[in-house]
C-alpha cells in the first residue's frame, strides 16, 4: 500500500511529459545562470524580432548593420532584439538576463538557433509598425542628443511644413530650455 502512491506519482509526471513540448539540454557552461530562457520563449523571440527588424529596418544589408554608429547599434538592440524579448518574459526577467553574464550568453544562444530556423514571417500590422517606427525613429534622435519633449504636438501648416505650438523651450530653442534648466538647479 506505501508503493501505491509512490507509483500514482511517477505515472502522472511521466504522463504529463508526454503532453508537454521537450525542453532542448542546456549546455553544462550555463549552468548556475540566473535565468534560463526557455525554446518556447526563445522561438518567440526569434520571431517578433524579426519582425520589429523588418518593420523599422526593411532594407537593413548587413554590411550597414556593421558600420552603425553606436546610437544606431543601441535603438537596433533595443527595438530588435531587448524590447520584443521584454514583451515575452517580462521586464524584470530580461534585466536578470542582461545582469548576469552566463544568462546573457545563453540567451544569444537560443536567440541564434531559433532566429536561423524562423523563415519568412509575417509583418506587423501597418498601425503598430508606424508606431514602432516613429518611436524607434525619435529615440534614435533622443540618443543622438536631440531634445524631445514626449508631450509636444506638431502642426501642419497650409504649405504642409511642421512646426512646434510652444518653440520657446523645446526643439526649436534648446540653448533657451538649458538656461532655465541650470537657473533652476542654481536656485535650488
Amino acid at each position: 500500500m506505501k508503493l501505491f502512491p509512490i507509483f500514482a506519482l511517477s505515472v502522472l509526471i511521466s504522463g504529463c511529459s508526454l503532453f508537454s513540448t521537450p525542453q532542448s539540454a542546456i549546455p553544462a557552461e550555463y549552468a548556475g545562470a540566473d535565468y534560463l530562457l526557455s525554446d518556447k520563449d526563445a522561438q518567440q523571440w526569434a520571431f517578433a524580432s524579426k519582425q520589429a527588424e523588418q518593420c523599422i529596418y526593411p532594407n537593413l544589408t548587413r554590411i550597414q548593420q556593421q558600420h552603425f554608429g553606436k546610437e544606431d547599434s543601441y535603438i537596433h538592440s533595443q527595438y530588435v532584439f531587448f524590447y520584443p524579448l521584454e514583451k515575452i518574459i517580462g521586464e524584470d526577467y530580461v534585466k536578470i538576463i542582461q545582469k548576469d553574464e552566463k544568462s546573457m550568453n545563453y540567451a544569444t544562444l537560443q536567440f541564434k538557433k531559433f532566429r536561423d530556423q524562423t523563415g519568412e514571417v509575417d509583418a506587423l500590422d501597418e498601425k503598430k509598425c508606424a508606431i514602432l517606427r516613429k518611436q524607434a525613429r525619435e529615440d534614435l534622435e533622443v540618443v543622438k542628443g536631440k531634445y524631445i519633449d514626449g508631450m509636444v504636438q506638431t502642426q501642419q501648416t497650409a504649405d504642409g511644413k511642421s512646426t512646434s505650438p510652444d518653440g520657446v523651450a523645446t526643439n526649436q530653442n534648446k540653448f533657451f530650455f538649458d538656461i532655465i534648466k541650470w537657473g533652476s538647479a542654481l536656485l535650488l
